[in-house]
């Protein structure tokens, strides 16, 4: 992105974060996040590097409601002043998107993938933050916001983070970020309830995400890890990798908006290098080679 562009856009989204009070994202009060990363392996961003994050990200993240990312402003501004894990993407034309994280892998608390729109001063962000319950009575000390939100997250049995999920929002310059969180089909639609009852008698993981392509598509992928020792049964029609993983849909950027998709072509979800499992003939939700 040409240093005027981010110069634009920057001062476009801290325009936002002036007026959130008034103009805040259209999102209802506590409106629940998206299946997001696994607690345990977190986002994975590849050859990356800890660096001060761009200021158009560092506008959007303190633009957006506490209610709904659950970490206060205060916080997200500590974390996004301080050196975070980098990596730039190639976007539409000229323009550059990023993959960010304060930490890499398990220990993050922000995630954030932003995707350059085909209109100049359009983008779409997918977004996840968490900050662990026992952290939430400390924070909140600190803080002048009220955190009943991440407190009721930490209410669920067996919480261990006020966690937002996985959230999405577009941003046209000069105008608040808008969640568009609620227009997407989550995962567990496409699997039903039958089905991930039955994948937890087998010992399955809850739905995740998959960012494995992240860097390299507009791609992020949501999977059901099954129990090694109890892979899922060969009938299973969302099933792939022996078993080992079951198919719970695709989030794609089109160039303006987010789309949820049961299957799409290989080039949104391209082979890594070098991998011999890849393509896999029993993932019939990529097409092609």
């Amino acid at each position: 992105m040409p240093p005027s562009s981010k110069i634009l856009l920057a001062a476009a989204l801290l325009s936002a974060c002036a007026t959130v009070g008034a103009a805040a994202p259209t999102s209802k009060a506590g409106s629940t996040g998206l299946a997001g990363f696994s607690p345990v392996s977190g986002p994975v961003i590849q050859n990356g590097r800890y660096t001060a994050a761009p200021e158009a990200i560092v506008a959007f993240v303190a633009a957006l409601p506490t209610r709904d990312v659950l970490l206060p402003k205060q916080l997200r501004h500590r974390l996004m002043t301080a050196q975070v894990y980098l990596r730039s993407v190639p976007g539409t034309g000229d323009r550059t998107e990023y993959l960010l994280a304060d930490k890499n892998g398990a220990r993050y608390s922000l995630w954030v993938r932003s995707f350059e729109g085909r209109r100049r001063g359009s983008a779409g962000y997918l977004v996840q933050m968490r900050m662990p319950c026992a952290s939430v009575a400390t924070v909140q000390t600190e803080s002048t916001e009220d955190l009943a939100a991440a407190r009721r997250a930490c209410a669920r049995p067996q919480a261990e983070f006020a966690d937002s999920g996985l959230r999405a929002y577009l941003v046209t310059a000069g105008k608040a970020p808008v969640d568009v969180t609620a227009s997407l089909r989550a995962p567990e639609l496409s699997l039903g309830r039958e089905r991930l009852d039955r994948y937890r008698a087998l010992g399955a993981n809850p739905i995740a995400l998959d960012d494995s392509r992240a860097a390299v598509a507009p791609t992020l992928r949501w999977v059901v890890e099954a129990d090694p020792e109890r892979p899922l049964p060969a009938k299973d029609t969302r099933g792939f990798q022996g078993g080992m993983k079951a198919h719970a849909g695709f989030v794609i950027w089109n160039g303006d908006r987010f789309e949820v998709r049961d299957s799409l072509p290989r080039k949104l979800w391209p082979c890594p290098p070098r991998d011999e499992g890849c393509p896999d003939p029993q993932d019939r939700y990529v097409l092609g080679k």
